[in-house]
C-alpha cells in the first residue's frame, strides 16, 4: 500500500497533459501511485502517457473506449491501492507539496477527508481562491453546504478505506458534466471526519465555461446527478435525516442557479422539469425553509405557485441584466482613463472582462499598495494617494467586497472623485463566470 494514489483522467488533453504530470511526478511525497486513464483519447495525449510511464514506475495506465468521465474515474478507483485517493484533472496542474501536505494533515487529526483552496484561473493568470470561512479544524456540519465552492472534488484526498465501506463511487452518465455532484454529496452524508486547509495547492484551469451549458444532454445532467444522490440517502434511512432535506435543498439551490446559466433554448424545458422534481420533494417534506436563503426560498414558493410566472419573471430579469451590460461599457470608455479599484480575485475578473472587449485599464489602485500584491494580471498595483488619476475625467470601478463599496464610494465622493462606478450584485455573477 502507498499513501496516496493520485487519479488522472484524461480525454484529447495533449495541451496541458505534460504540465499536469510534472507536477505530479515530481510531488515531494514520494509514496504514492499515479494512475492514468485514457478515456480513448483520439490526439497525442495516449503517447505523451507512455512516455511518462517508461520512465517512472509509480505510473499506472489504463487504456480504455470512450464511455465517460464517470467511468474514468471508477476504473481508478478499483485499481488504486493508496491509504488515501487524491484526484488531478488531467488540464491542472498541483503545487508539488500538494500531497504531501494533504497526507500529513490527515494522518496528524485522522481525517477522512482533507481539503483545501485552490487556484482559480482568471484569463492567463490563477488567484487563490477563498471557498471556505473556517480553516485548520475538523467542521462536518450542514451549514458546510452554503459554503459556495465546496463541492470541488480535486482539491482534497479521501481515505480509500472510508469510501470503500460507504460504497462511494461516480455515477457512469454519458459526457463529462457534473459527475463530481453526486460522489461529493455522498461523501458529504457519510464522512465522520473532515479536515479544511486555508492554502492552495491545485491549479483548476477554466478552459470553456460554457460547455456544459450549450448542450442539451449536457446541461440536463445534473438531474441524473441528484437522482443518484437522492437514491442513494433512500436505501440508508440512517442517513436521512437531516441529510435528505439538505440535500433537497441543494438540489433547489442548484437548479435556480443552473438555469439561470443554461442557453435560452433549454430554460423552459429544465424549469418544467426541475419544478416537477421540487413539487414532489416539497410535497414529501423534504425541502425545509432552514436550509435556504430568503431568496432561494421566494424562488422555491413562485416556482411552486407558477413555472411560467417564474420564468417570465427571470426572463425579464436577464432583460434587464444584458440592457445593462449593453449600456454600461460604452458608457465606460466615454471617460479620458480607466481605474479599477480593489486587488483581489473579484477585481481579476473584472479586469479580465475589460480585456476581453479590448477596453484600456489604465491601473489597478487600492488604499495602500503596501499591503497588496504588485500587480493584477500584469497591471500595476498603486495606492490612490499615487495614482494620477484626473479627478473629473477619468472613472474609477469599484471591484471590491460588496459590504465594503459605499464606505468606500461615500468618502471617494468626500475627496472630489466624481466620476464612480458601483458594479451591483446582480452583475457580479456576469464578470466571476468569465
Amino acid at each position: 500500500m502507498c499513501k496516496v494514489s493520485i487519479l488522472i483522467p484524461i480525454y484529447n488533453v495533449e495541451r496541458y497533459l505534460r504540465q499536469c504530470l510534472d507536477s505530479v511526478v515530481n510531488q515531494t511525497l514520494k509514496d504514492i501511485e499515479i494512475i492514468c486513464i485514457n478515456d480513448g483519447s483520439t490526439d497525442s495525449s495516449p503517447d505523451i502517457i507512455r512516455e511518462y510511464a517508461e520512465k517512472d514506475s509509480r505510473i499506472r495506465v489504463i487504456d480504455k473506449e470512450n464511455t465517460g468521465y464517470g467511468h474514468s474515474m471508477n476504473c481508478g478507483l478499483k485499481l488504486a491501492q493508496g491509504e488515501y485517493i487524491g484526484i488531478v484533472e488531467s488540464d491542472d496542474f498541483a503545487e508539488l507539496n500538494m500531497f504531501e501536505t494533504l497526507y500529513n494533515t490527515a494522518k496528524e487529526v485522522d481525517a477522512e477527508i482533507v481539503k483545501s483552496n485552490w487556484f482559480k484561473q482568471i484569463g492567463q493568470y490563477f488567484f487563490p481562491s477563498k471557498a471556505y470561512a473556517i480553516y485548520d479544524h475538523q467542521f462536518i456540519t450542514p451549514e458546510i453546504f452554503n459554503l459556495s465552492s465546496a463541492s470541488a472534488i480535486w482539491n482534497a484526498i479521501y481515505k480509500r478505506e472510508f469510501l470503500l465501506k460507504n460504497d462511494i463511487h461516480f455515477n457512469e452518465t454519458p459526457g463529462a458534466s457534473y459527475q463530481d455532484f453526486s460522489f461529493y454529496y455522498k461523501m458529504m452524508a457519510c464522512v465522520k471526519k473532515m479536515f479544511f486547509i486555508k492554502d492552495s495547492f491545485l491549479h483548476y484551469r477554466i478552459d470553456n465555461p460554457n460547455s456544459s451549458l450549450n448542450s442539451k444532454q449536457k446541461a440536463f445532467c445534473m438531474f441524473d446527478e441528484f437522482k443518484e444522490i437522492q437514491d442513494f440517502l433512500m436505501k440508508r434511512p440512517e442517513l436521512q435525516n437531516p441529510w435528505l432535506s439538505i440535500i433537497c435543498s441543494i438540489k433547489c439551490r442548484h437548479y435556480l442557479g443552473h438555469y439561470l446559466r443554461v442557453d435560452d433554448k433549454f430554460k423552459f424545458d429544465l424549469i418544467t422539469r426541475a419544478a416537477e422534481e421540487v413539487e414532489r420533494d416539497y410535497n414529501a417534506g423534504y425541502v425545509k425553509e432552514k436550509y435556504c436563503s430568503e431568496n432561494e426560498w421566494q424562488n422555491i414558493q413562485l416556482l411552486l405557485k407558477n413555472k411560467k410566472e417564474f420564468f417570465y419573471k427571470q426572463h425579464e430579469r436577464k432583460q434587464t441584466f444584458d440592457a445593462y451590460l449593453h449600456g454600461i461599457f460604452p458608457t465606460i470608455q466615454t471617460f479620458r482613463n480607466i481605474y479599477i479599484f480593489g486587488a483581489g480575485m473579484f477585481a481579476a475578473s473584472v479586469l479580465n472582462s475589460f480585456y476581453l472587449k479590448n477596453i484600456h485599464v489604465e491601473n489597478i489602485v487600492v488604499s495602500n499598495a503596501k499591503d497588496n500584491p504588485d500587480n493584477v494580471m500584469g497591471l500595476p498595483v498603486v495606492s490612490l494617494n499615487d495614482s494620477n488619476i484626473d479627478k473629473e475625467r477619468d472613472v474609477i470601478i469599484l471591484a471590491i467586497k460588496e459590504e465594503s463599496q459605499y464606505e468606500l464610494l461615500y468618502q471617494l465622493q468626500k475627496d472630489g472623485y466624481k466620476n464612480i462606478v458601483i458594479i451591483p450584485t446582480v452583475l457580479r455573477r456576469y464578470f466571476t463566470d468569465r
